[in-house]
């Protein structure tokens, strides 16, 4: 997960866009730079399950961070949250969950096995 910290955890990037595919088990997200110049793609492979909260027409990330030690409070709230908004669902084997702050707009939270980020 250092790719994270090598966009300095995507602070004041906006959230363009998200595509998410249940057959597929992905979760496209889409972000662009403040200088409208730096774009990158962040796919999220073998993602189970994804929250997002308060989409607006401007999305401005705060941090991106992800969590994998289960017995943190921060995954466990993180986990709770993915567990009532799929209520029924059985949970499966722990997985890392990402966690999107926002200084404006949506928040998201993706559970998931693997993460591609492709930059430009």
């Amino acid at each position: 997960m250092n790719t994270i910290e090598k966009y300095e955890f995507f602070h004041d990037w906006y959230l363009t866009g998200i595509s998410a595919d249940l057959t597929g088990g992905t979760v496209e997200l889409a972000l662009m730079f403040d200088d409208r110049e730096k774009r990158a793609r962040l796919l999220f492979k073998g993602a189970s399950r994804c929250l997002v909260n308060d989409f607006l027409i401007q999305n401005i990330i705060s941090e991106v961070r992800i969590l994998t030690d289960h017995s943190t409070h921060d995954y466990g709230r993180a986990l709770d949250a993915l567990e009532k908004s799929y209520f029924g669902k059985a949970s499966g084997a722990p997985k890392p969950i990402a966690v999107f702050s926002a200084t404006l707009g949506a928040e998201l939270l993706i559970e998931f096995e693997t993460l591609e980020i492709d930059a430009a």
